[in-house]
């Protein structure tokens, strides 16, 4: 039977869900998210537990979340039971939309008496629909709602797309007449109008079939699902010249499911996900075409296809799903694993919606520390590696002029903690006075790590280097003469402050160099060692007494051509 394209929307709706391919039925099994693991990059891998009714070894889980590929692992726990085969589908449920237009209200409320005033002109009377002026009287007009079907209705007959309505019919003084919408410019209604119609909304489930299950099965479900990451930061309280307070606070971000009374836990590092930009086939989000196009564009080996799923269950085997762990003092390092430098900051009874922000201390300890100032000599190399001389402002790898040839005043930070520190925002006080803010590196247990607090004015710095002697054409190579150049440099330091002064000096080059003043140090580099002109990392730590002045020297030779 061909259906009339006129059709009212209740009756429109109707039609749909009974031409609808989706089951009636209606998951009600949740399962308890008890454990999230959150990585700084944005991604939680969340670990769910519950019970769910069996009919025949059947049973379903609801609802889908935003899964990753490869990331979805189902486990019974009862023995003897084993997981047969998983299904992602879509059912419909009912619901309420509000109206938000006066056509849609009168349109939803056939046979209510109303009051209007229409082109200054006072009528009442009783609805009888909406129509469009191509319409034959009588023909109400079906309102378009969100998610309105259009096309063909599963049966072979077509679906017009709705239509926007031009004439209210109202049914006054014994007369059907019909007023232009854009006339009514006021309604009186009657109390019992309804404000709401009907919709159909999608959802997604998964449903599951065990082997040797009973009547309930208790399951464990894991997967990635981007969303649920965290940040760290630190408060650096400078308690004396040597000794300071360092607290880590985590910002844990949630902006993918709701969490109650969950165990979190803070990674610190970050594993590779290759595919953690791909949703799961079984969240139902994306077409074949679809999904096959986003993999494509994933230019990792074949074998990380599944590098989701067996960190996964790394993880999981760390953490005492049924029990979370406590929030206290302890970092469980994941042994064993690719993975080798991952931790884990643990924090019990976590209950934060979707949407919310939450700031956990994380663990605070007294360390020790130093003071130090860095000096960074940042010049432009003369000639590249093959001994072509390079035009000024040519070079890119410099500093930004704002803050090359600075000396900082920086302090030593020794971990000497129970945990690594990631790498992070550190605001620095004195008392209730800030200091200055920077990035805290990475810094494993017992090592030591630099942050920068000011720039250092009552220290003043000069450099100079100039050419001391020059062999023209003294080499022939890959059909060009050069020139054997030494270059000298000088670096000069006066402080002016009223204490002693630890400096570290730090300078990179390129060519060979030939003497270094006051114990300096000299590491050829790897990159571009078979350069005729290879670089070099010179590096000193001096000490200045008050008012002193220090002239460092160092030699080096550079290849010309020529």
């Amino acid at each position: 039977m061909r259906i009339s394209r006129w059709l009212s929307g209740s009756a429109l709706l109707g039609l749909i869900v009974s031409t609808a391919a989706f089951p009636e039925e209606i998951p009600t099994v949740a399962l308890k998210t008890v454990a999230v693991a959150a990585f700084k990059n944005g991604l939680g891998f969340v670990v769910r537990q519950g019970d769910v009714q069996l009919e025949s070894g059947a049973g379903k889980i609801a609802p889908i979340p935003s899964l990753t590929l490869g990331s979805l692992w189902i486990a019974p726990n009862d023995p003897g039971a084993s997981l047969d085969e998983v299904v992602a589908y879509r059912y419909q449920v009912s619901g309420q939309r509000k109206i938000d237009s006066l056509a849609a209200v009168l349109s939803a409320n056939p046979g209510k008496t109303v009051k209007l005033v229409y082109d200054q002109k006072e009528l009442t009377g009783e609805i009888v629909g909406l129509r469009t002026k191509d319409l034959p009287p009588g023909d109400p007009v079906p309102i378009p709602y969100p998610g309105m079907p259009s096309g063909n209705s599963g049966d072979g007959s077509l679906l017009s797309a709705p239509v926007t309505p031009e004439y209210l019919l109202l049914k006054s003084d014994g007369k059907l007449v019909a007023l232009h919408l854009s006339g009514v410019s006021q309604a009186t209604l009657p109390a019992d109008m309804s404000f709401y119609e009907a919709q159909r909304e999608e959802r997604k489930a998964l449903r599951f079939k065990l082997k040797g299950g009973g009547g309930r099965a208790n399951l464990t479900m894991g997967y990635l699902e981007p969303g649920l990451g965290w940040t760290p930061s630190y408060l650096i309280s400078l308690k004396s010249e040597n000794s300071a307070q360092i607290t880590m606070q985590a910002v844990l971000v949630n902006d993918a499911e709701d969490l109650v009374d969950t165990g979190v836990f803070f990674v610190v590092g970050v594993p590779n996900f290759a595919y953690a930009g791909t949703p799961s086939p079984m969240a139902l989000q994306q077409s074949l075409l679809e999904f096959m196009q986003s993999a494509a564009r994933r230019d990792g080996a074949a074998g990380s296809l599944y590098s989701n799923a067996l960190l996964g269950q790394k993880i999981m085997a760390e953490m005492d799903v049924r029990q979370a762990p406590g929030f206290g003092t302890t970092v469980e390092e994941l042994s064993g694993a690719p993975e080798e430098d991952l931790f884990l900051y643990s924090r019990s009874g976590v209950t934060l919606a979707r949407g919310e922000r939450a700031t956990y201390n994380v663990f605070s300890d007294s360390v020790g520390f130093e003071h130090i100032y860095e000096w960074e000599v940042q010049d432009q190399p003369r000639v590249d590696g093959f001994g072509n001389v390079l035009q000024p402002n040519s070079y890119t790898g410099a500093q930004d002029s704002t803050l090359a040839n600075n000396i900082w005043h920086s302090i030593r930070l020794k971990n000497s903690s129970k945990f690594p520190w990631t790498s992070a925002p550190a605001m620095v006080i004195s008392g209730t006075h800030p200091v200055s803010q920077d990035t805290l590196p990475y810094t494993p247990k017992a090592a030591t790590s630099n942050l920068r607090i000011t720039i250092a004015t009552d220290l003043r710095s000069s450099r100079e280097e100039r050419e001391i002697s020059r062999q023209p054409n003294i080499e022939r190579r890959r059909g060009y003469n050069y020139d054997r150049v030494t270059v000298e440099g000088t670096l000069k330091v006066t402080n002016y402050k009223t204490k002693d002064v630890r400096l570290s000096i730090g300078k990179t080059l390129r060519g060979d160099v030939e003497f270094l003043s006051d114990e300096g140090k000299a590491v050829k580099l790897g990159e571009a060692i078979q350069a005729d002109n290879p670089m070099s990392r010179l590096t000193w730590e001096i000490t200045l007494k008050p008012g002193a002045e220090e002239i460092i020297t160092y030699r080096y030779t550079i290849w010309l051509r020529v």
